[in-house]
């Protein structure tokens, strides 16, 4: 009883410490004014309510609420507690959105630190909300009593001295230009990188997005031994890169998404049996961020990904991207299901797949799968068709992109079953893929499962394999960098 009291106790004190600073006046509460006008550091308190999660560029936010500050005076953040308000660990949220990450108080934090230029603020209070909390209610039920995270600056004047140390008679490692001044600092370990988990789990043709950051991964550590995981049908590929040492191969979700839903979830136990531990960083190199769970557990020094921190706590180097934007090189992309295609009267329909048996050279050429007729607009365009070839027959497949009938790109299958094929429309046009066979030489057996379309976004906007390019780069920089100092200290 008497420790109930003291949390009921505790959880009250929280509330009315949060009532005390909000008491300083003026204070700005940006829910309920919206700042259109510039404003700097005019007030005493500025409250920012369950804003923070909503926001795409955390850091902007941060900077710019900080900037109404007036010297001496509060910035008051709350957010919705990961595990008290969502009571989940990945997004999205059903009963709000539009959010964009899932916050714990260090994570929090960590924004904040990665956001404000050091020693322009000092930490005032940080603390867990749950005052009137209701923990025996299940999941589906909406929480009862407050489940938020507060946290509270004081902007101060910042000091003559800096914390820079004096100047190394050797020029210092340049900084990423994307990475903006933070005081926080990842920790090094006191051992070289010698072994190095990848995580490529992904779609067919998705692969080949991946090769110039695999090669980077070799290029910057040549001598670590490398474990790359994918999924059995880019096993082939994987082999041929030969950036690997050892090759896992593991299916994350089904070859074609349409034969059953993916639980990635249920896989980590799988994928820890399968690689074990001991590593010194695990990266997973998939743009997209349903993967970055399976980083969570696993036995690294180091985790690597896209997103933010917020929504993946476990990732000690990220590479922010938007991850309310279901994709970061393209305007927009559509799956094109298997009912959308036909076939020739040589390759049979399954559920999932059309299937083509090898076949002998015959003296004219005719379209094996043909589709989907869709009718787009202008524009640049990748098409990618998730395509399974058998890698032990011999023979050549060929395959044409076709607008309104009118051919107007054409290709060759090199042994490869990994495509993405480029194209583009100044008129609308009805969209048009076909694979062939070609006169006078053998087709290999293949099975089709259709494919995704995608058409191009601004040319300012990175393509994924630059992205990922990118987060190895930060990676290899960050521990490097981290080695570097610790040698220096040694010596």
């Amino acid at each position: 009883m008497r420790a109930t009291e003291d949390a009921a106790s505790s959880a009250i004190g929280a509330r009315d410490m949060l009532e005390r600073f909000l008491a300083r006046q003026p204070c700005l509460d940006l829910g309920r004014n919206d700042v259109t006008e510039p404003e700097h550091a005019a007030h005493a308190a500025v409250y920012a309510a369950e804003l923070l999660q909503d926001e795409g560029d955390y850091r902007a936010a941060l900077q710019r609420w900080f900037g109404l500050v007036a010297t001496n005076g509060l910035l008051i953040i709350t957010v919705p507690h990961a595990f008290l308000d969502a009571r989940r660990d990945r997004l999205p949220v059903p009963h709000r959105p539009r959010q964009r990450r899932l916050y714990t108080p260090a994570s929090l934090l960590a924004e904040v630190e990665e956001a404000l230029a050091p020693n322009s603020y000092r930490l005032r209070w940080l603390a867990d909300r749950d005052a009137g909390y209701d923990y025996a209610l299940d999941r589906a039920t909406p929480p009862v009593g407050q489940h938020d995270i507060a946290l509270v600056l004081e902007r101060i004047a910042p000091p003559e001295w800096g914390l820079a140390p004096p100047a190394p008679d050797a020029a210092p490692l340049p900084e990423a230009a994307f990475e903006s001044l933070h005081t926080r600092v990842e920790t090094m370990g006191p051992a070289g990188i010698e072994r190095i988990l990848l995580l490529k789990l992904d779609h067919l043709g998705d692969f080949v997005m991946a090769v110039p950051a695999l090669r980077a991964v070799r290029r910057h550590f040549p001598q670590a031994h490398i474990t790359l995981v994918v999924g059995e049908w880019n096993e082939g590929l994987a082999r041929r890169v030969g950036i690997a040492d050892e090759l896992i191969r593991f299916n994350a979700y089904p070859r074609n998404m349409e034969e059953q839903p993916a639980d990635i979830t249920s896989k980590i136990a799988e994928l820890q049996s399968l690689v074990g531990g001991g590593y010194d960083l695990a990266v997973d190199l998939r743009t997209f961020e349903d993967t970055r769970i399976l980083l969570r557990d696993l036995d690294a020094a180091h985790k690597a990904g896209l997103g933010h921190r917020g929504v993946h706590p476990f990732l000690d180097i990220f590479l922010p991207i938007d991850p309310a934007g279901e994709h970061v090189d393209h305007a927009w992309v559509r799956d094109i299901p298997l009912g959308e295609f036909f076939q020739h009267e040589r390759c049979r329909r399954g559920r999932f797949h059309i299937a083509c048996e090898g076949q002998a050279a015959r003296e004219e050429s005719v379209p094996l799968t043909f589709g989907p007729y869709r009718l787009i607009g202008p524009g640049d365009y990748l098409f990618q068709p998730f395509l399974d070839m058998d890698a032990e027959q011999t023979g050549l497949l060929a395959y044409d992109i076709a607008i309104n009938n009118r051919r107007i790109a054409f290709g060759v299958f090199d042994g490869e079953a990994n495509l993405t094929a480029p194209f583009n429309l100044v008129a609308p046009g009805q969209f048009e893929f076909r694979l062939w066979n070609i006169v006078g030489e053998a087709t290999p057996a293949f099975q089709f499962f259709g494919g995704r379309i995608i058409k191009r976004g601004s040319g300012g906007t990175l393509h994924q394999s630059e992205y990922l390019t990118l987060l190895v780069e930060l990676a290899a920089q960050r521990l490097k960098r981290g080695l570097r100092r610790l040698a220096e200290g040694q010596a």
